[in-house]
């Protein structure tokens, strides 16, 4: 409750710098069995790709061995998969896909299956498709994600900064690497759905690190200018501030892209849509992840290089604070009491010695004493606490003058 509460309310201080050393080294396991599994096993391509035929048997009774059975005198790949599926109306049907030598062979292959499983020669459905078609397709979808990601280059840089738009296209590259290490490793059927799917989920990947984007830039011009926050810094706060709407707009998304996969394939048995909402469903874990410890660390790494950054990085070690010190003293603070932290004792008027705290106020946009606000709520004032006391007793009240 206490950390679902701080989410809800901003109040969450995570500490992603701490967490990208881990998910750095994840991500470079994960791209490497991905490039190694996709050149030595490849990936599994259906017959839009390659060619060849698919036959939906409408039968209650018909087995895969008899299907097998059946298509073996038309050559040994005419029955490289077969598969069950459900209608709308709840029949059965049994898909069999596999490569003949022409139309007119696929036709005759219907008849075969047709009369094997006691039904007559029309009711057996066979798609016969050609290698040149699933040629055209993965030149398309080719030359789709090319131009995609050349005006994605162009409208960052253009809206952002020209090192935004490189961090997140590796980070757009490394969820391609990793959907399609996915399909190569587990052998899951490549379709045209999948491709469809796949250039959809890219969008979603981008849109995820420019909402991070647009809250840094927001955060690092204000709070550039105070000189006490490493870019580092600005951008784990950023993340803090945007966490709960990404994790909230990933879990709507994927909750019908879930009902989709089960209720589509699991209960329907309906390849295509489970093969679209498969693709859909990596692709989401991939892009989210990707916005928050791919983009962003290496926007970290390219922007503390620059001059200004790296000037506030040493007039915080001449000061003596610790530069990769990331925390948000707004929020999470060295006492461990949400939104206040002691302020070092000061010598009093009387010669006491007085505290102070400085307390968050509730008033978001605001500006504390200290000149620090973080537009959010998490404004940082300087209040004095009541006069310190000697010895533990109150001090005597004054008499009253006589008039």
């Amino acid at each position: 409750m206490g950390l679902g509460r701080e989410l809800y309310r901003g109040t969450n201080d995570f500490d992603f710098p701490r967490v990208w050393r881990f998910t750095t080294v994840l991500s470079v396991v994960l791209v490497l069995i991905s490039v190694v599994s996709f050149f030595t096993r490849g990936i599994a391509l259906s017959i839009d790709f390659e060619g060849g035929s698919v036959w939906e048997i409408p039968s209650t009774t018909f087995t895969q061995a008899q299907a097998e059975e059946t298509l073996n005198k038309f050559g040994p790949n005419a029955a490289e998969k077969v598969q069950e599926a459900t209608t709308t109306e709840g029949g059965r049907v049994l898909r069999v896909s596999g490569q003949v030598d022409s139309v007119a062979e696929g036709a005759e292959a219907a008849d075969a299956l047709a009369e094997a499983a006691g039904l007559q020669p029309g009711e057996v459905k066979v798609n016969t498709v050609g290698p040149s078609w699933g040629e055209d397709i993965t030149s398309q979808a080719r030359l789709s994600l090319i131009v995609f990601m050349v005006l994605i280059a162009l409208y960052i840089t253009w809206r952002l900064e020209a090192k935004m738009a490189l961090a997140a296209l590796v980070a757009v590259v490394h969820d391609i690497i990793i959907t399609v290490g996915v399909y190569s490793v587990f052998q899951i059927e490549v379709t045209p759905a999948t491709v469809i799917s796949f250039l959809t989920i890219l969008g979603f990947s981008l849109y995820d690190t420019i909402v991070v984007y647009d809250r840094v830039q927001e955060n690092g011009s204000r709070l550039a200018r105070t000189g006490q926050y490493t870019y580092a810094a600005v951008m784990r706060r950023s993340l803090n501030q945007v966490f709960m709407r990404s994790l909230n707009t990933t879990l709507i998304t994927i909750i019908p892209v879930l009902s989709v996969l089960i209720i589509g394939q699991g209960l329907f048995g309906q390849a295509t849509l489970g093969d679209f909402s498969l693709a859909l469903l990596i692709g989401l874990i991939s892009g989210t992840y990707s916005s928050l410890f791919v983009a962003a660390p290496l926007t970290v790494v390219l922007k503390e290089r620059e001059p200004r950054w790296r000037e506030v990085r040493s007039k915080l070690e001449a000061r003596g604070a610790d530069p990769s010190d990331t925390t948000w003293y707004g929020i999470t603070t060295a006492t461990g009491v949400r939104g206040r932290a002691t302020v070092p004792p000061r010598p009093s008027a009387g010669g006491g010695v007085a505290t102070a705290t400085r307390e968050r106020t509730a008033a978001p946009g605001s500006t504390g004493a200290d000149g620090e606000s973080n537009g959010d709520g998490d404004t940082a004032v300087a209040r004095p606490a009541a006069p310190s006391t000697f010895g533990g007793h109150p001090p005597r009240p004054r008499k009253k003058k006589k008039r």
